[in-house]
């Protein structure tokens, strides 16, 4: 699961803005960016990528694996 949050810096710890329903002890991993107040739409970005992929593969013209293939299964 991967979201992004906004969350405030004090007194050496992270707050975040928002509710995380995280398990206590739960270990996570952070890319912390400054905010600069250009919100964008996160997921509305996400889905834009996607569409372009969809539009423009890109093809390596190499062969075409198999499952089998690339699992290795004998």
């Amino acid at each position: 699961m991967s979201r992004f949050i906004t969350a405030t810096f004090e007194d050496g710890v992270l707050k975040p803005q928002e509710s995380l329903d995280l398990a206590a002890g739960r270990k996570v991993r952070l890319i912390v960016l400054p905010d600069t107040g250009n919100h964008v739409d996160d997921e509305g970005a996400l889905a834009e990528l996607d569409r372009l992929c969809d539009e423009e593969p890109i093809h390596s013209g190499g062969e075409r694996l198999t499952r089998d293939q690339l699992h290795e299964r004998p």
